[in-house]
């Protein structure tokens, strides 16, 4: 179920709204090799997620945006499922965890928008985001091998700066062609209980940057297009030991 709200007043816009989604699941598995009794776990989750989004439009072409939404990050069926099975890239074995929960995510951004022309945009925004539960992967050294699965971290948080561009390039001569640019930069840090071993550390598969961008060219005469693209990511944590 979902409802929403739109108000205009002057050059405010605010569209707020909350979803409601009511989620069940149920796994059936055998709890050994050895033991073909079938052991139930049945997943069950009420979550009413609201969001927000609020303009002010600076100018015709240039506003500012604050945004907030929660959402969650529910286990799939391969991170819950004991069952094991072997990853041929990864050279390892992966089995899920039955005990795994549901993450929640808190998140809200502050940006700054510029439309210079039909399809041109350019916004630079600071975000923030709060995660419960974060769910990560983990591995064991099983001695020349690892054996990888899943688990939940206590918490964590995460805030960054982000730069995008979207600008045609005709200004510099060179007709049908146009530049796509984004960039971040990233701050995450997972917390753990008072009386655990772990210390404080980054999210498991967050990089601390990320680059994207394309050059490309398009001529609707002819009907050709080509493109350059570049992407780049920072180093990033494959597995948690344990």
């Amino acid at each position: 179920a979902y409802a929403a709200l739109n108000m205009s007043l002057g050059r405010f816009n605010v569209y707020a709204g909350v979803r409601f989604e009511s989620y069940r699941s149920s796994l059936e598995s055998y709890p050994s090799e050895t033991n073909f009794r079938t052991r139930t776990n049945t997943y069950r989750y009420n979550n009413a997620l609201p969001s927000l989004n609020a303009t002010y439009n600076l100018t015709p072409r240039m506003l500012v945006r604050l945004a907030y939404g929660m959402s969650v990050n529910r286990q799939e069926f391969r991170e819950l499922s004991p069952s094991t099975y072997y990853d041929f890239d990864m050279f390892s074995t992966i089995t899920g965890n039955p005990d795994l929960r549901q993450a929640v995510v808190q998140n809200v951004d502050l940006r700054y928008e510029l439309y210079p022309a039909a399809g041109e945009t350019i916004s630079i925004a600071v975000f923030y985001k709060h995660f419960k539960n974060p769910i990560e992967w983990t591995y064991t050294d099983a001695g020349g091998s690892y054996i990888y699965s899943f688990q939940n971290a206590l918490s964590a948080d995460l805030y960054g700066l982000e730069l995008e561009v979207k600008k045609d390039l005709a200004f510099m001569g060179l007709r049908n062609f146009s530049l796509a640019f984004n960039a971040s930069w990233i701050k995450s840090n997972v917390h753990f209980p008072s009386d655990g071993i772990e210390h404080d550390r980054p999210m498991q598969g967050q990089s601390p940057y990320l680059v994207n961008t394309g050059l490309f060219y398009q001529n609707d005469k002819i009907g050709f297009s080509a493109a350059v693209l570049y992407n780049r990511i920072g180093k990033r944590i494959v597995g948690i030991g344990r």
